[in-house]
């Protein structure tokens, strides 16, 4: 099985997150801006950070170029991970990477610190009023992703590679995190903060 990790990141936390299921799959890790051609491989771990619901404009370009592949995806946000917005955010990625003829093998999101310029611009257009709720998400989402996220996306890759790789007669790379979290949701996100 040939596979690879691309991701989009703005303020660093999708790439660290990418960084992590690198460091624990020993596969090659490309920022989207020079990303190999998806057909040269049979598996992907896609990485963006959420806007306005779905993955970021770089990210979506990417996959859009991705056809009838077995995809993994991940990506960072900046409200809670097991909110309603975080839901439709995983039900909108799956549904534009099935649109391409993917077998989406897992999702995960978690939070993460998010650029300033877009709180700012959110701000003076007026969409999302700072309010103390915003506030406390704003002050969490800055302190993430955290051990635990990074683990738990270890986790939920491992484990995607691992149903992968049965399939190639291949030996799994062991799960580092195994000991640390237990089982994910499917299709989930890190519901343990």
């Amino acid at each position: 099985m040939n596979a690879c990790i691309v991701y989009s990141s703005c303020t660093g936390n999708t790439r660290k997150v990418a960084e992590a299921l690198a460091d624990t799959s020993g596969l090659p890790c490309f920022p989207v801006r020079n990303a190999p051609e998806p057909d040269d491989f049979d598996m992907l771990a896609l990485g963006f950070w959420v806007r306005k619901g779905l993955p970021d404009a770089r990210a979506l370009r990417y996959m859009e170029r991705v056809r009838g592949k077995d995809v993994f995806f991940f990506g960072t946000l900046g409200a809670w991970p097991h909110s309603d917005h975080a839901r439709r955010c995983m039900a909108a990625t799956h549904e534009i990477l099935q649109a391409g003829g993917n077998t989406v093998v897992d999702g995960f999101l978690c939070q993460g610190r998010v650029n300033p310029q877009v709180v700012a611009a959110s701000q003076r257009k007026g969409g999302h009023p700072l309010s103390p709720e915003r506030l406390a998400r704003l002050r969490e989402a800055a302190r993430h992703p955290d051990a635990t996220d990074l683990a738990a996306a270890r986790l939920h890759w491992q484990r995607s590679l691992q149903k992968q790789t049965a399939s190639f007669s291949v030996t799994p790379t062991p799960c580092i995190a195994a000991d640390i979290l237990s089982m994910p949701e499917h299709i989930g996100s890190n519901t343990s903060l």
